[in-house]
């Protein structure tokens, strides 16, 4: 009877020692001024999640950077969702639409176009001015993150398209640097006897090489300013049998058997790339000694219109929705203007736009870089190149127009029949920039 008794009581006696226990060790740290000083610390912490796309290299600076900007601010602890390129669009469509998109997040330009047609799809980075140097960008740049009025995002680097050849297969055909394209096909006719290209490139590069070719030789701008599409039936055939006739001779590696390998090992000359992509299809090649030129856009001779365009290569934005704008802001303007990041980041995404990220490379020999060098060359060219327009990038509608031109390329349905399913299914997209 005792026995049973005693066990009854131990669960009790255990719980109340528990109890006693807890209440010493929360009066010792209180009457503890350090420890005090930590549980105010971490009470106080504000949380704040970072978003972005890209490599491997990319994933570790970036992570490297955050580590820097928690150490200058211990107050915020930043937590990341990355991912590469493909999937992550649509990874982002779903965080947008259900407002569960991060705190800061890096953009592409056509987003604020998609996400924010009414400026109110990002934060106001203006109202942040106190928290972010906006003295580092010209009012151009600001521009380009500006929807309605109100600062959407700012310009991490500004882009365009960029051509390299090897220089060593130039010379192996026998052949001269393109200047138009004519030259383009004459060059096709010749390595296609050798089983190579002339040039290889992504499905969206391909698809704003048609545009460069088509607004030069037609003197018409392919979309129009507010993003409608521009085309009646009869372009959209002029442009598909000019894409038949790229792939027939070999000018253009067919989209699907293009990789950055086969660039990279020689089965076609050159590529058309961003500037940003520099170090990939530029100094992968040369680091193996290999002659890599840049060369010009080709041209139609006489051409009013140059079909070429700029932009920003990528952005940093706030969520509309975010949960601490000041903390936000903080690490915006870190990864945007701080001197440390600018030296982890160099010239991955392209040449910073920022001024002070900008003079801090300089200090370690940006003008020797490759991008440096050709985003110069880009400025050169400003005067023939407007900024683009979102829908030029918008992957419904380059996989519309992949997938109608597949039909006609494969000889599955005649070009009118393919023009004008086309010219329909682009011009709905074009249309409706909330759900592209």
């Amino acid at each position: 009877m005792m026995k049973t008794k005693i066990k009854r009581i131990i669960p009790h006696v255990l719980v109340l020692a528990f109890a006693v226990c807890m209440v010493v060790l929360i009066i010792k740290l209180s009457s503890n001024p350090d420890n005090a000083d930590t549980i105010t610390a971490h009470d106080e912490q504000t949380n704040i999640k970072l978003s972005w796309w890209g490599n491997d290299v990319r994933h570790i600076y970036t992570m490297e950077g955050v580590e820097l900007f928690k150490e200058k601010n211990t107050d915020i602890n930043v937590s990341f969702r990355y991912g590469e390129w493909t999937g992550y669009e649509d990874r982002n469509h779903v965080w947008m639409e259900s407002h569960n998109e991060a705190d800061v997040m890096q953009i592409n330009y056509a987003w604020i176009d998609q996400y924010s047609p009414d400026g109110n799809g990002f934060y106001d980075l203006n109202e942040l001015s106190d928290y972010i140097d906006l003295d580092n960008f010209t009012e151009e740049e600001l521009s380009y993150g500006t929807q309605n009025g109100k600062l959407n995002a700012i310009p991490i680097a500004m882009n365009t398209h960029v051509f390299y050849y090897n220089k060593d297969l130039l010379d192996k055909y026998g052949l001269s640097v393109p200047g138009t394209w004519d030259d383009l096909f004459e060059m096709g006719d010749i390595v296609k006897k050798h089983g190579k290209y002339v040039l290889g490139m992504s499905k969206k590069q391909f698809f704003i090489f048609l545009v460069a070719y088509f607004e030069q030789s037609h003197d018409k701008a392919m979309f129009n300013e507010d993003g409608t599409f521009n085309l009646n039936e009869q372009d959209v055939q002029d442009i598909l049998v000019f894409y038949k006739d790229l792939i027939e001779h070999n000018v253009v590696c067919p989209i699907d058997l293009f990789e950055r390998n086969s660039y990279l090992s020689g089965e076609m000359i050159g590529t058309m790339c961003w500037v940003s992509d520099t170090k990939i299809y530029h100094d992968s090649l040369a680091q193996k000694g290999v002659n890599v030129i840049r060369v010009d856009y080709p041209m139609v001779p006489g051409a009013k219109r140059t079909g070429w365009y700029i932009k920003p290569a990528t952005m940093w934005a706030i969520g509309a929705d975010t949960s601490d704008p000041v903390a936000s802001a903080k690490l915006v303007n870190f990864l945007l203007n701080d001197p440390e990041m600018a030296r982890l980041q160099q010239t991955e995404k392209g040449v910073p736009v920022s001024n002070s990220a900008v003079e801090a490379l300089k200090q370690d020999g940006l003008a020797e870089s490759t991008e440096y060098i050709a985003i110069q060359e880009m400025k050169e060219h400003n005067y023939e190149m407007s900024l683009i327009i979102p829908n030029m990038e918008n992957e419904k509608i380059i996989d519309a127009f992949k997938s109608g031109a597949d039909e006609y390329i494969f000889d599955k349905m005649g070009v009118e029949e393919c023009a004008s399913n086309i010219r329909r299914a682009i011009a709905s997209l074009a249309s409706d920039k909330k759900d592209n």
